[in-house]
């Protein structure tokens, strides 16, 4: 196995690993009593969105490094970087507009 064989594992793992995070996240977002700030539901949302997304790429990772044995992936695999690093952006940028006009449980 040769280190261009792992990077699409590594990444794999990471994209699995974060999409368990997000859905950790999810899970412990608002009161016990079920109360959710205007802001702790569009994050809520936003999350789920993320999770799935990090899932179907970690999936995509996994294609891509048993396609690796076979053909040489550094094209796919730089794309398919770019693209999360992309939506990983405007996942934060979206949350941080949400955070400047959403009250949080908090009140500010």
């Amino acid at each position: 196995m040769t280190r261009k064989n792992v990077y699409p594992f590594v990444l794999a793992v990471l994209m699995f690993a974060g999409s368990a995070r997000l859905s950790v996240f999810v899970t412990w977002l608002g009161f016990p009593d079920g109360f959710m700030s205007q802001l702790d539901r569009a994050e809520q949302q936003l999350a789920i969105c993320l999770t799935w997304f990090s899932l179907a790429f970690g999936i995509g990772f996994l294609g891509l490094g048993a396609w690796s044995f076979r053909a040489d992936v550094r094209k796919p695999l730089t794309y398919a970087s770019i693209l999360v690093l992309l939506v990983a952006a405007g996942s934060v940028a979206l949350d941080l507009h949400f955070r400047s006009y959403m009250m949080d449980s908090a009140g500010g």
